[in-house]
């Protein structure tokens, strides 16, 4: 507690010096006054006093307790008054006046003094923490309405982008009945286009319309995902994790559908500089420990330090290494790990992805990346998609992915890379 400081007002009559002597003898500081007029400049140049008033001496106490307690709220106003008086020190306190000590004849309630002072000291402090507590409540739900605005907002785009999603579909539908109705119909084979063509185009509308809302609600997520936990509902938490998560597997998957296509229309092209692949490896699997905590996945990088530069398209590389990544984590159990690898072989890099499931079977092996082809997991399917993408970046890189795979030890997709 710091230095202690008090105005003594007792009024025009002379005041006994005993109140200012005992209070001294305590290490408080006591300045007297002689009336309001004096009291008030003091206090509006320091609000660090305690104003001590006796309503015995001072004629017009009651009207100074409610002045100072008017202009000062936050400073304490004690009262001193005799036996005699007690309804006037009632009276005080009910205009504002913080603490009352009883005056007595063997002048014992000088005694009390410095109590009072030091009780009003404590309050001061208790009203601050009230203060301080209710601020940050109000702080909190200005927070919560924040959240539930942007919770609100996260909603009504995955709703839109819902109805994205059904339209597309009905429009998938609706193409290939109509293939099978030309397919049926009399008409050489040039009258329609493939069928997979057709098709092709669509999903290439259908990636291009969901890529604008998907983003959105991805950016929308982030900025939710900012909010302190402790300012929201573990539901709401939980739930915005969730549709995060879901948002983002299926950025990847339109993502993927959309590269797939490019490479078959040709329109893949990699621009090349000089970069140090394990700050591309880094960034990949920064970029996917979102994905991989929402199944308690820990993704562990391991990395070579004798790696010598690479020339490379190093966003295309780190794609292709991000989508081996989320192979990984879908086929890996929940609470498992991914390992991210690199290493020198011979004249080339090898980056190495591991996941912690149950291998791939033999005969699936050849279809990893036929982008036509579904490879069905529990909990998740194989991205052939992606991988289609991955192989094609490599293979623009002379490059190659390799891939071993045991029912005990999971699977492992190795990119080799010509230095």
């Amino acid at each position: 507690m710091g230095e202690i400081k008090v105005l003594l007002l007792e009024g025009e009559r002379r005041p006994s010096h005993q109140t200012r002597e005992e209070l001294e003898a305590k290490g408080i500081r006591v300045t007297p006054v002689q009336d309001l007029a004096a009291c008030l400049p003091i206090l509006e140049a320091d609000g660090s006093h305690v104003v001590l008033l006796d309503l015995d001496l001072y004629r017009a106490g009651i009207e100074a307790v409610q002045k100072i307690h008017g202009m000062f709220p936050e400073i304490a106003v004690l009262v001193m008054a005799s036996v005699e008086r007690i309804t006037v020190a009632d009276e005080a306190l009910r205009q504002g006046a913080w603490d009352f000590v009883i005056k007595q004849p063997d002048l014992s309630h000088l005694q009390e003094i410095p109590q009072a002072i030091s009780r009003s000291e404590e309050r001061k402090k208790l009203k601050a923490e009230a203060d301080r507590y209710r601020e940050e409540a109000k702080r909190l739900l200005e927070e919560g309405g924040r959240l539930q605005e942007e919770i609100e907002r996260t909603r009504e785009e995955t709703r839109r982008l819902q109805e994205e999603i059904e339209h597309s579909q009905k429009e998938i539908k609706r193409l290939q009945a109509a293939e099978e109705q030309t397919r049926q119909s009399p008409g050489g084979p040039g009258d329609e286009k493939p069928k997979e063509e057709a098709i092709d185009e669509v999903l290439a509308d259908i990636a291009e319309d969901l890529k604008s809302p998907l983003a959105a609600m991805i950016g929308y997520l982030e900025i939710v995902s900012t909010i302190s936990p402790d300012r929201a509902e573990p539901n709401q938490i939980l739930s915005i994790q969730r549709i995060q998560a879901l948002a983002r597997r299926l950025f990847d998957l339109v993502m993927n559908h959309s590269g797939a296509l490019d490479i078959e229309a040709g329109k893949f092209e990699l621009q090349k500089n000089v970069f140090e692949i394990n700050q591309i490896l880094e960034s990949a699997a920064q970029d996917k420990r979102g994905e991989s905590s929402s199944k308690k996945i820990d993704i562990v990088v391991e990395k070579s330090n004798d790696l010598p530069p690479i020339t490379a398209d190093a966003v295309q590389i780190e794609r292709a290494v991000g989508i081996l990544i989320s192979n990984a984590i879908n086929l890996s159990p929940l609470g498992g790990t991914v390992t991210v690898s690199s290493r020198l072989q011979g004249n080339e890099i090898a980056i190495a992805v591991k996941d912690s499931g149950g291998g791939i079977f033999k005969e699936e092996i050849p279809l990893l990346f036929d982008r036509r082809k579904k490879l069905h997991r529990r909990g998740a399917d194989v991205s052939t998609v992606g991988l289609f993408v991955a192989r094609h970046i490599v293979h623009t890189h002379g490059g190659r992915i390799d891939i071993q795979s045991d029912p005990h030890e999971g699977t492992t997709l190795t990119i080799s890379l010509p230095v």
